[in-house]
Order: structure tokens, then C-alpha cells, then sequence
């Protein structure tokens, strides 16, 4: 270390100190190091698990290394030139200024081990900084600890470089140039269509028999009548990132992540030479640029801002104690837009990018609303896709991912949209991939939701379908639905990484076939995998000769009765024997058909005193209560207008003199519609009830919410609407 000189005298013990104290490019150096222990590092350890956060913005290699050497350098940049400003009037000032700089970021580093061990955010703040001051205090008076710390120097250096090179980001930055080639021979004149969900279990769509519930899913049941139902597919990832290519090129994903930006095989190179090809992936890019033209990117300053905005969310999740985490946007669930979820008010902006070729037959137009543009310009390209859908020229490979029924559950039953209360579900919490709240109610609202986008997903199924058949292929395709992935929903348990316990309703997913020319039912229910899809097309369509799969076409016969899905967290295979999967996954249909029985009223009757449900306010005994409500988004119940695309069968809002568990009752028009129980999240004691959409009709409403005691007693708590 060199030796600074001094520009004021200083005296006594602080003389000696200073004398030692490295030059101010080390000094910054050092505050790098600090800065990079205490947040780049653990956020680079979230992002470099997870590309689909750059891929969902449509990120460059340049944004990428923007955000990373910006983050890495901007902050530590700016605190050395505050310290050479102050330098320049005081060299013991200038002193003064970094050993609280010391603190401070050593109390960032401090936090990221002690916040998990204490229960309160105060005392862990407390100790942190304590240990901060420690360190600083030790940097003043040590040699040992001002060595120390420009030992570590080099730590912002390798991390950046680790982050960009040497972890799955690396394939964006530096792309693979595999994938270009057309692989196979071509195909016949065959159509292929590819309609593939995200986080879709099988268990969904089924009633108490295991049957597809007709009554709920008209379109799938449609469907099974005319397609081969695979009643007993599995997937082989938890995660889109490595389920969707695996659905596309038969090829099993590795248990550590090997992410590409290009697959050297797929069914876009097998086909590619025979059929005209139409791809909408949604985060994968297994079709290479030479094949599907690149996705239209947002400008450089949008983009950038987006994954700012995104970036400042998921730092606040990493830095921030659990209790302060929890008030901020969910990160594990959605792959955009958290950064907006959390907003809230009536707010409806015009369509974007109006366009009436971007909408699904007998649905609404896909408005955009706060935290919704990811998912919903998926859908919009998705519909302006299948409304193109055409029978002229080469036969067509159509493949389509849509983003739903994935959180954030925000559609209702015919696509008409609500907003959300904060993040993606009450009672999810953002952590490792999401965990569910011991409150069985609370995740029954969050199942409830997801089958009723669910119910959306059915209308675009039979959007694609009719479209096929006004394009005049239906009859002569091959047809193929499938979903990547399943979601559970167990008080206590993972939304998604995979484990033993939730193990059926994630590698279970739907899949339907149907063949050219099939016009009958089947249902076929051995074992298998997403991986033998492409096989399947290979064989139908008689390309491919010569390429290798792990898959095997789905007329073969297992050759294993053992299942495995990836635990893209854990970066290992979780195993399960065939038969116990799907005698849990015949339980968990019939459990989740219990909580919602068949029909058109069943997914809305749901938490204590249903019997209320229906009944006239008016004819119902009055009670007293000091406990309030104040209900969200009341301008939205004012003006119902039909054709608007929004209908806020979500009620939510904040209540205050009440515990969690309090009975209540939703009316409209002065009739119960709905009841529920208050709960407790981060933001305190909350309503969370869904309406009926018929119970909205008209042009405006009236809603009130009431506590219930004794079974049938109402008392006011508020309203909203008119």
C-alpha cells in the first residue's frame, strides 16, 4: 500500500492512523469490494439463476452489460468521488466520510447473514449497523483490517466476470451460433399446430372421476372427444426455461443448467425444409433467427428502464429483511412487470397497439393494466398469430405458447380483466420459487383464481380451433396441446420447484393429440413424457430420419415405469415410481373438485356461511361492529361498461378493528353474492373475495362487505360502486 500525504495536519493517535491509510484509488477500490459483497454479489446469484428475467424484456447482450457493470460500478464510483470532493476541502473530513461509508457497507454485508436469524427488522438493522461501526471502527485503528480489505479488491472484477462468462447470462452475452442449420429431410404435407400452456397440471381440468369436467372446460372436453388424451403425461422440468425446449426437440434437459440461446436440433429444423413455419415462444428461443424472424424488441430506453424498475424490486427482495421483503412486488412467480403488480387504483389504460386481429373469437379486447403488459403481449401475439392461421402455400408448423393460466391470475372467465392486490397471490411468499401460507383459505382464493383463468384458457383453445377449421386444416393436421409445466397449491408447500410432496401436480400436464383424420375419443393411459413429442411429429410427418431423441414416439410403450422432473432451483432430477403419481394425482382432483364442484356456481362458493349466498340483504337480522373497511378500485364498480375488457370481480381492501379469520359476506345490488374470511398479509388485515361475474351486470354496481356472526347476523363494514 502507498502512503498518502497529508494535506491538513491532523494529531495524536488519528495522525498515526491516517498515515497508513491507502491511496483514495484503493480506498474506492475497497468500498467496490464492500459494495459488491453486500448486494451485486447475492443479486448476481438470483439473475444468473434465472435468464428468462433478461429474455422476458427482450434484453441485448448491450443491456446486459449495461445493467452489470453499472451495478457492479456506479455506486462505489459515486461514494469515491464524493470522497475526493471532500477531500479536496479536508483530508480528515475526507477520513470521516469513508470510515461511514465502511459502516454502511459493511452493515449491507452484515444484513445478508443476520436478517434470517431475528424475528424483528429493527433488531437485525441494529446488529448490522453495530457490526458495521465495528468494522469501521477497526479500519481506523488496525493495519490488519485496512489490509484486509484491500485484499478483496479484485472481488467486484471476478464476480462481474463469473456473472458474464461463466454462468448461464454468458449464452446471452456471447450467443451460440448452433441452430443455424436445417436438420432432417422435411416432412409431408402434414400441418402441425402446437398449442402449449404454461403451468397447467392435468389435475385442473379434471372432476371427481378424473374425467375432463365438461361443464367447467366445454372446449377441452370438445377436444378429448375428438383427440387422443393422454391422460398420463408427465414433464420433465419444473421450469419453463428447460420444459418448453425440451417440448421441442425430444432432448431431456441436463440436472445443471445448460441454458442456450440456440438448439443445434428441434422440431424448426426438422420441418423447416417442408413447412412454413410460425413461432411465438415466450421466453425460449429454441428456433433459430434463420428459421423465425427475431422478436420485435421494445426501444433501448424502454427496455432499460423496464429491467430498472424490475432490478430495483428484486434488490429490495435480496438486501431487505423477510418482513420488509414481503411488502414488495413477488420476483419467483412472473418473469416481468413485478415492478407494477403492486399497483393498484382504477386506472385503464387504452388498448395497446390497437389491433383488432390481436383478440381471441368471442372474448374481450386484452387491455393493458398495471403489471399486465408481459403477459398480455404474449396474448396478443399469440391471437394475431392464430387469427393468420391459413391452409395456402407450404403446410404450416404453427407453435404457440401462451403465458396462461401462469400468474398473475388477472382474467376472468371470458377474458374480461381485474386488478390484482398487490403481488401475484395473498399468501404466496417470494421465496425459494414461492411458498405457500399455512392458511388453507388463502390458497383456496389462490386456486380459485387459477382455474378461473383457467376457464380463459378453454376460450382460446376453441378460438385456435375454429380458426383452424375456418382455414380449412383442422381435418388434415396434426394437433398437439400440451402445458410445460403444472403449480401447486398446499398450505405450507412449493408453488412450483418440484418436490415429493407436490410431485403429481407438477409433472402430470395435459396432453392432447389429435391426429390427421381422427374424428374419435381415446384415452390412453400409459406413461408418457413431454420429450416424446417431437418424435411423435417426426413420425406423423415422416421427417427427421437420422436425428437422435430421448424421447420415443408416443405409439411406443414405456420402457421405464420411473418418473423424473427437474428441479431447476436444486439443479437435480426429483423421482417418483409412475403408479403412486397418478394415485396422488387421482386424489388431488378429487380433493380440488370437492373444494369446487362442477358447474357454473361451483368455483364461487367458497369460505364460511355459503348458505348466505343468494339472499337478500334486506331479509337478513343486522348486528354492530367498531371494525371498518375501505374497498379498493371503487371508481371500477361505477362503470361496468360491457366490451371495456375489465371487471373487477376481485374485491379486495384493507379493514381495520378486526383479526384475520373474521367471517364475511360480499353483496351486489343488495344481494350476498360471495363470502369469504379476512386475512393477514404484509400490508395488514385485507378482504379477499371473488364475485361472480354475473353478479356485475349492467352498467355500475353496488357492493358492500359485511361481518358475519352467528351464521346469518350482517353488519356494515363498506362499500364501493354507486
Amino acid at each position: 500500500m502507498s502512503s498518502e500525504p497529508e494535506a491538513t495536519p491532523v494529531s495524536g493517535e488519528v495522525a498515526a492512523s491516517a498515515a497508513k491509510w491507502p491511496s483514495w484509488w484503493l480506498l474506492g477500490l475497497q468500498l467496490g469490494a464492500l459494495w459488491c459483497l453486500g448486494l451485486v454479489r447475492p443479486l448476481f446469484d438470483v439473475l444468473d439463476g434465472d435468464v428468462s428475467f433478461f429474455v422476458a424484456r427482450g434484453n441485448t447482450s448491450g443491456d446486459i452489460l449495461i445493467f452489470a457493470i453499472g451495478v457492479t460500478f456506479a455506486v462505489p464510483l459515486a461514494l469515491t468521488l464524493i470522497e475526493l470532493l471532500v477531500r479536496a476541502v479536508s483530508a480528515s473530513a475526507a477520513r470521516l466520510v469513508h470510515l461511514l461509508f465502511i459502516a454502511l457497507l459493511s452493515a449491507l454485508v452484515a444484513l445478508q447473514f443476520v436478517k434470517g436469524a431475528f424475528a424483528t427488522t429493527l433488531l437485525a438493522f441494529a446488529i448490522s449497523l453495530a457490526i458495521g461501526a465495528l468494522v469501521a471502527w477497526a479500519f481506523w485503528k488496525t493495519a490488519g483490517m485496512r489490509t484486509f480489505l484491500s485484499v478483496i479488491t479484485p472481488a467486484p472484477f471476478i464476480f462481474l466476470a463469473l456473472f458474464l462468462f461463466a454462468s448461464p447470462i454468458s449464452d446471452l452475452v456471447t450467443p451460440s451460433a448452433e441452430g443455424t442449420t436445417v436438420s432432417g429431410l422435411g416432412g409431408s404435407q402434414t400441418p402441425v399446430v402446437m398449442l402449449i400452456y404454461d403451468e397447467m397440471p392435468a389435475a385442473a381440468l379434471m372432476n371427481a372421476d378424473t374425467s375432463i369436467d365438461a361443464q367447467r372446460f366445454p372446449n377441452f372436453a370438445k377436444l378429448a372427444e375428438t383427440s387422443t388424451w393422454y391422460k398420463n403425461n408427465m414433464t420433465v422440468s419444473d421450469g419453463t426455461w428447460s420444459a418448453i425446449p425440451a417440448i421441442l426437440t425430444g432432448i431431456r434437459p441436463s440436472p445443471v443448467s445448460k441454458q442456450l440461446t440456440s438448439y443445434k436440433q428441434s422440431v424448426y429444423t426438422m420441418l423447416a425444409a417442408s413447412h412454413r413455419v410460425e413461432s411465438i415462444e415466450a421466453l425460449t428461443p429454441v428456433c433459430p433467427r434463420s428459421i423465425c424472424r427475431a422478436k420485435a424488441r421494445d426501444a433501448t430506453d424502454k427496455r432499460l428502464n423496464s429491467l430498472l424498475n424490475d432490478l430495483s424490486v428484486v434488490a429490495g427482495r435480496v438486501v431487505l429483511p423477510q418482513e420488509l421483503a414481503d411488502k414488495l412486488p413477488a420476483i419467483g412467480s412472473t418473469d416481468g412487470d413485478f415492478a407494477d403488480a403492486a399497483a393498484s387504483g382504477p386506472k385503464v389504460s387504452t388498448l395497446h397497439k390497437e389491433d383488432p386481429k390481436a383478440r381471441f373469437a368471442a372474448s374481450p379486447p386484452i387491455r393493458e393494466l398495471a403489471g399486465s403488459a408481459f403477459v398480455n403481449d404474449n396474448l396478443r401475439q399469440i391471437a394475431r398469430l392464430q387469427n393468420g392461421i391459413s391452409g395456402k402455400g407450404k403446410p404450416p408448423l404453427y407453435v404457440m405458447h401462451v403465458l396462461i393460466p401462469h400468474v398473475p391470475w388477472r382474467f376472468g372467465p371470458k377474458g374480461d380483466q381485474y386488478l390484482t392486490d398487490g403481488g401475484d397471490a395473498a399468501g404466496l411468499a417470494d421465496r425459494e420459487g414461492g411458498v405457500w401460507t399455512k392458511n388453507k383459505y388463502m390458497v383456496d382464493v389462490a386456486l380459485q383464481r387459477f382455474l378461473i383463468q383457467t376457464e380463459y384458457s378453454d376460450r382460446v383453445l376453441a378460438s385456435v380451433i375454429t380458426r383452424m377449421k375456418q382455414a380449412g386444416i383442422w381435418n388434415k393436421a396434426l394437433f398437439i396441446m400440451t402445458a410445460d409445466h403444472g403449480v401447486s397449491f398446499r398450505p405450507g408447500g412449493s408453488r412450483r420447484p418440484v418436490t415429493d410432496a407436490n410431485f403429481p401436480e407438477i409433472a402430470n400436464t395435459p396432453l392432447f393429440v389429435k391426429l390427421p383424420g381422427q374424428t374419435t375419443a381415446a384415452v390412453d393411459l400409459k406413461l408418457t413424457r413431454s420429450i416424446d413429442i417431437v418424435p411423435t411429429i417426426a413420425q406423423v410427418t415422416q421427417a427427421g430420419k437420422g436425428l437422435k431423441f430421448d424421447g420415443v414416439p408416443l405409439s411406443d410403450e414405456p420402457t421405464s415405469t420411473d418418473v423424473y422432473v427437474r428441479n431447476g432451483r436444486k439443479e437435480k432430477f426429483i423421482h417418483a415410481q409412475f403408479a403412486d403419481v397418478i394415485r396422488r394425482r387421482d386424489e388431488l382432483a378429487r380433493e380440488w373438485s370437492a373444494i369446487f364442484p362442477p358447474g357454473p356456481e361451483g368455483l364461487y362458493r367458497i369460505g364460511p356461511n355459503q348458505g348466505l349466498i343468494g339472499k337478500k340483504v334486506a331479509s337478513l337480522p343486522t348486528a354492530t361492529t367498531s371494525a371498518r373497511a375501505k374497498l379498493d378500485n371503487s371508481e371500477l364498480y361505477s362503470r361496468l361498461q360491457p366490451g371495456l375488457g375489465v371487471k373487477q370481480i376481485y374485491l379486495t381492501g384493507s379493514i381495520s378493528g378486526a383479526n384475520a379469520g373474521l367471517p364475511l359476506a360480499a353483496a351486489v345490488n343488495g344481494t350476498i353474492a360471495a363470502v369469504g374470511q379476512s386475512v393477514t398479509t404484509p400490508r395488514g388485515i385485507r378482504v379477499t373475495i371473488i364475485l361472480p361475474p354475473e353478479s356485475l351486470p349492467g352498467n355500475s354496481a353496488r357492493v358492500q362487505l359485511f361481518a358475519v356472526s352467528g351464521g346469518t347476523k350482517l353488519a356494515l363494514l363498506g362499500s364501493a360502486g354507486r
